[in-house]
């Protein structure tokens, strides 16, 4: 019970995001500095107004909604991000582009993951010819 106390406080703080999506592996995620942080959460940008799940997330129309939450692939030298999912059709850079710098509204590392292997990865990785294993 202590455990849950603590997790609730840390995450009310802001200190502790859970993850439940399968787009990146389930589980809590800890605040961390940007410059070493592998997640990343952000809003998205007017330009995507008019796509059908712009309503439900975090952007300019509404800056409380849900943010989107994201493993950066790359770190371009302007500042934005490339992000990426581990689900096909993923809402991640392929989707959206690169997030800008200023979108980003936390920096996340993993703390506990309940399924560091998403099942859309794992069933991909069985489907390849093995490479010198057994």
């Amino acid at each position: 019970m202590a455990v849950l106390l603590l997790v609730w406080a840390a995450s009310a703080a802001g200190l502790v995001l859970g993850n439940a999506t399968p787009s990146v592996p389930r589980g809590l995620y800890l605040r961390a500095d940007p410059q070493r942080a592998a997640y990343v959460t952000f809003c998205l940008e007017r330009r995507h107004r008019e796509a059908p799940w712009y309503p439900r997330l975090c952007s300019p129309d509404a800056p409380d909604g849900l943010r989107v939450l994201k493993r950066i692939a790359e770190r371009r030298p302007d500042g934005s991000l490339i992000v990426e999912g581990d689900t096909p059709g993923a809402l991640d850079s392929r989707v959206l582009g690169p997030v800008r710098h200023e979108d980003a509204r936390g920096w996340w590392k993993p703390l506990l993951l309940i399924d560091p292997e998403p099942a859309s990865r794992a069933s991909a990785d069985s489907q390849q010819p093995s490479k010198g294993r057994p």
